[in-house]
């Protein structure tokens, strides 16, 4: 049997004075990590996930929490498990 995991990068852009309330939200999501953050409020993160559907539900919170102007994707990874 095969089994899938995700892995997806995203480059989320904060609206000003927004990005400590955004970096609260994503830390408490499942299976994502900020990595870095810039001056002007852009933060990089990535999301995994174990499954295709679980990922997407996971790009749609991440792109419409409250304070995030945007949330582009920079890179999708799909893994293959043996098991």
């Amino acid at each position: 049997m095969t089994d899938e995991y995700h892995i997806s990068s995203f480059v989320v852009h904060c609206q000003p004075g927004q990005e400590h309330s955004v970096r609260r939200a994503i830390g408490a999501m499942s299976g994502a990590e900020i990595h870095g953050c810039s001056d002007d409020g852009k933060l990089v993160v990535t999301l995994e996930q174990p499954d295709r559907a679980t990922m997407q539900v996971g790009m749609e919170a991440l792109a419409t929490l409250s304070g995030v102007l945007s949330a582009a994707l920079t890179y999708h990874r799909v893994e293959a498990i043996e098991r």
